[in-house]
Order: structure tokens, then sequence, then C-alpha cells
């Protein structure tokens, strides 16, 4: 029985083997967007790829073939990889730097140019930076590296790999390897988790997660977030260790005092390293002091154990959808779009337009005919905004009582874009709460088309152009609140969707994810919406060439788009089917 298995497991080892070592082109494309596990939801033990060493007189071209592949290992070890390179060489190279998604439908190749030189050249997808962010390649992108050649015992192997160079990996490679998984920080207004999402390599996870978490903020998110982690802590021993499911992490570093500290330290890795499904408690010490709390038993399980609050998920509610000039609620299917159903809001001429709901859904916004200025409109009556611009963009409600809108602005603010108005005020006395500027330096010169922030107000996506309307891009950027949770600046910002053109529409799908009207640069396929989450990974859904806004009554499966001629599209799997028609879609405080 024993022989029996051992035959079985070396045919499944030899399938791998021939796979992975035939070559790529035989590897499908990265399919459309589609829902996966959840985080922590029981990861699939991936499956162990075994490369060969170099075979005897192996050429140039196998060498850095061969080491190419070898790098797609999934063991973290990278030996044999490292059986391609010469001793100098391995010890240079460093794996865990930028990784390169090559194209899995034109096969890389190797180039030799002198007798210990050759380059590899490939079309490329994306890149995967040493921090974790996911960038997309414009269609048809290139990369090539040049590598240099010694002979050992008189065989040819690398002597020299690039400083910059990591590893290549194809598109089908990246779910064997590498997964998404979120960093914590504290929201700096308020008492709240605010996450961020990298890709990491899945061998290791517990200590690559901790080791990202006690890194300092990105800098998108600077003056937004804090990390309550002491400044400069490190993993006393370089690794996290997990033991019958419990993870050890001890750090250096001063040893919180104050109760609340703790507990948002605790919230912090607690929140992170539970995403590695081995991991079901977690101990912390700080300089070999236990982190403790009163009448909390150790380890901790869930944040429920240290009472950390809970941030209460906003209510969408059902979208509105405007015709002419009522409001009606969206039906769910055309086939009950005979008799539409008022939503109860007061009617908006038509020349009103780019429509917003708040998130309780007492009022709405619209920019004036003229698009110079703002108004709101509560029960019955239309309430005029103060005068700050002209050019107004595409309004937004956040989730903390303001109203965002872009514009180009007059007289001394002449160099302002953004601006926010508090709409918690009584309506009737908008003059005495004029609109609060708000400091973005990057967004000088620029239009802004559509300002977006997220579901807990702690970013906001921002569609902007050049004056002229030319060059539209979407950059996320932290928020910087000050008294009330008043908005006042903007961190630097992060760009999303850098391989996209003819970009259009926007809106979050949850916090860490948003979607948009866009082209892959270097393609002559028709617009399509574009899921892209905050790391940068963008990924495409099924094309609508005639689309020109899009919405979400709740996430990705939620997505709404409205066409040229008036319709209004809902997602039904990979297709799109029709709600009747619409020329706006409200969904509160989207």
């Amino acid at each position: 029985m024993s022989t029996l298995r051992s035959a079985r497991a070396l045919v499944t080892v030899l399938a791998v083997v021939a796979v992975l070592v035939s070559g790529c082109t035989s590897i499908g494309r990265p399919r459309d967007v589609e829902p996966g596990l959840e985080v922590r939801g029981g990861d699939v033990e991936p499956v162990r790829a075994i490369f060969p060493t170099p075979p005897p007189q192996a050429t140039q071209q196998q060498i850095v073939s061969g080491f190419v592949r070898a790098g797609a290992a999934s063991d973290g070890n990278y030996e044999i990889a490292m059986s391609y390179l010469t001793p100098e060489a391995a010890k240079g190279w460093r794996p865990e730097g930028e990784i390169v998604l090559y194209s899995t439908t034109t096969a890389f190749t190797v180039t030799p140019q002198l007798p210990n030189l050759a380059t590899l050249s490939g079309v490329i997808e994306g890149t995967i930076s040493p921090d974790g962010r996911y960038v997309n390649a414009p269609g048809g992108a290139k990369r090539s590296v040049q590598f240099e050649f010694a002979r050992i015992n008189g065989e040819w192997r690398i002597s020299n790999v690039p400083k910059e160079f990591g590893r290549w990996i194809t598109t089908s490679d990246l779910g064997r390897l590498l997964k998404p998984y979120t960093v914590h920080y504290l929201a700096s207004d308020r008492r709240a988790l605010v996450p961020d999402r990298r890709w990491f390599p899945r061998d290791h996870l517990a200590t690559r997660l901790a080791r990202a978490q006690l890194a300092d903020p990105p800098a998108y998110l600077q003056g937004s977030v804090r990390n309550d982690i002491p400044s400069g802590a490190r993993l006393t021993a370089d690794a996290v260790s997990v033991t019958d499911g419990i993870a050890s992490v001890e750090i250096t570093g001063r040893v919180p005092t104050d109760q609340v500290q703790r507990e948002n330290v605790w919230a912090q890795i607690v929140s992170t390293l539970l995403q590695d499904s081995g991991i079901q408690g977690v101990t912390v010490k700080v300089e070999d002091t236990t982190l403790e709390l009163p009448d909390v038993d150790l380890p901790v399980r869930t944040l429920d154990q240290i009472k950390f609050p809970e941030t209460p998920t906003p209510a969408l509610g059902r979208p509105v959808v405007r015709r002419g000039t009522g409001l009606y609620l969206l039906p769910n299917t055309s086939t009950v779009d005979q008799d539409p159903q008022k939503s109860g809001h007061v009617d908006v001429e038509s020349a009103f337009h780019s429509l917003a709901l708040s998130p309780d859904r007492s009022e709405m916004a619209a920019v004036d005919p003229d698009g110079q200025g703002l108004s709101r409109f509560r029960g019955t009556t239309r309430y005029e905004m103060p005068f700050y611009g002209t050019d107004v963009g595409h309004p937004a409600y956040d989730t903390r009582g303001y109203l965002w809108a872009g514009g180009r602005g007059i007289d001394d603010d002449s160099e302002m874009r953004l601006w926010a108005f508090n709409v918690t005020a009584d309506p009737t006395q908008t003059r005495q709460s004029p609109a609060t500027p708000i400091e973005a330096d990057w967004l000088k010169g620029r239009k802004v088309i559509e300002s977006k922030p997220s579901p807990n107000g702690d970013r906001v996506a921002i569609l902007h152009t050049a004056d002229n309307g030319k060059d539209p891009r979407i950059d996320v950027a932290g928020v910087i609140r000050g008294a009330v949770g008043r908005p006042e600046r903007l961190s630097s910002p992060q760009r999303l969707g850098d391989a996209l053109v003819g970009v259009t529409g926007l809106v979050w799908l949850s916090d860490l994810s948003i979607a948009t009207l866009a082209t892959r640069q270097g393609t002559a396929g028709p617009r399509s919406p574009w899921v892209i989450t905050v790391d940068g990974q963008a990924l495409s859904l099924t094309a609508t060439p005639t689309a020109t806004a899009i919405t979400s009554g709740g996430g990705e499966r939620g997505i709404l788009v409205t066409t040229s001629d008036g319709t209004v599209l809902s997602r039904a799997g990979q297709q799109w089917v029709t709600l009747g028609k619409g020329t706006d879609v409200l969904v509160a405080g989207r």
C-alpha cells in the first residue's frame, strides 16, 4: 500500500515539474474579477513547485531560463534557483525585491550578446514592489534585464544579478506564491482601524505580516492614520514563532503604559496576524515585558477580548434612479419597471446634474445648470450653496457630515481645487458656514472631476484632468481632519490605474477598492468597468462600450453603470442586464 502511495506521489510531482518547466505559452491570461476566499477563509495549501537543477553543459539561455523559473518556488528557500548562480552572485541576489509579472501569452526570450552577457526580455503584465504594491503595466509593456556569466568547473553560471532584479513569475504563479493581505493602522481623529492592502509571499507569513505592521504607514496615508506600536520597533528575533497555533510576537521599543494605547497595539497586531489561517491566537512582548490588559486572558484570539470599538458599516439602502425630473427606487429587474415607486425625494429639474445622495438619504446635492455653483435639496426646498468657485465637479457626501466638491477657485483662492461643506448645519444658514478649502498642492493646475471619500472617510479618491480636460488620472490620498472632523488637507497622492486611459466615473466599492470606467493603455478594446484596489491592482469586468457613469449598490457585485442612451445596467455574473431607463443612479453616501 505504501509503495502505491509513493508511486502516485511521484507521478504528481513529475506532473507539476512538467507543467512548470515546459514554458509559459500554454498558461491562460488573467481572468475577469471573480469572488475569492475571505482573507482568513480557509487558505488552500499551495502546491509546492519543484524545479530541476542546471543540466550538464547548459547554455546561457538554459541557465537564465532555468533561474527565472526556479525563482517561482513556493518554499521561500530558493536553493535550486541559487544553483544557477555563482556563490558570489547568490549572496547578492535579493529574491524579496521587485516581482515582475510576465505575460502568459508571449514567452520571454534570452538573447546572448557577448561571450559572458545575455539579455532576458519579455512582455510584462505588471509588477509588485518590495513593499507589496501592485502596479499594472500598459498593454504591450516590455522589460529587459542583462545578466553576466562566469565558468564554474567548466559550467556556465550567472555571475552578476542586477541589483533591481527580484523575481519574474507568470500571472498564473501569482495566486500560488502571493496573496493580498491587510495591514492595520489607527485613524488619527477617532478610535478605529484603517486597513491598507499589500501583496506578500505565502511562506513565513506571520513574520512578513508582523514586519509590515511594525513599519510606518505609507506616505499616502500619513497624517490621516497613525501606528500606535512603539516607533522604530522591530522583531527581537527577526521572526515570529508559531506554536500550536499561537503566534509569539516579541518586539523592541518602549513599553506602552497607557491602557488605550496597549489596546490599540493589540488591535493592530491581532487584526493583521489572524489573517494567517495557521494562527488562532497571539501573545505580545515588548522588551521582554508581556503586554497585558486588565481582565484579558492571553493569548488574544479576537478583538472582542480587548473590547476594541467596532466601526459600524454604513447602510446604503436601495439605489435611487432619476428619470426626467422624478426620483424613483431602482427596480431589481426591468420586469417591474412598468410601475416605478417614488423614492420620496423632491423632483429635480433635469438641468441640474451630477446628483449625490447623503448617507442618511435626507438630502441631495447637484451641480447647478451653468456648472458654476452647487445646490442642496432638502425636503421640498432647494438651497444655494455659498459661491466658491467655477467648473464645479461631481459632489459627494462623506460619512462625517461633509459634502465634497471640486472646482476652480476664484479671487484669493484661485489656486484652490477642492472644498468641503458642513452639511450638519442648518441649510437655511449656509452663508454662515461657508465651504472649507482643502489643501492639496498636487491638485494645482488640475481640474477635479469627481472627489469621492471612502466609506470610512479616512481616504479620498480623486478623478482629475489637466485644465484642458486631457490626461485623466485617479489618485487616492489620506484625509487629514481638524476640529469636529472637518477635512483640512490631503496627504501625498498615490496614483491608481496607472495603465488605464479614457478614465471616467468613480465609486468606492469598499474601504480598499474603487471602480471606474476605462480602457487599458496600449489596447484597442472597448471601455470596461475596472476594479482597482488601494495597493494598485486593476482588474477588468465585462466590457460596457457605451457606459458613461458608474456607481455601486454594494461592493463589486452591486456595480451599476449608466449608458449614453440613458439605460441602467446591473451585473449578473459576467453579464450585464438592463434595469430600465435612467440618467442618474444615486446610492446613499456614494
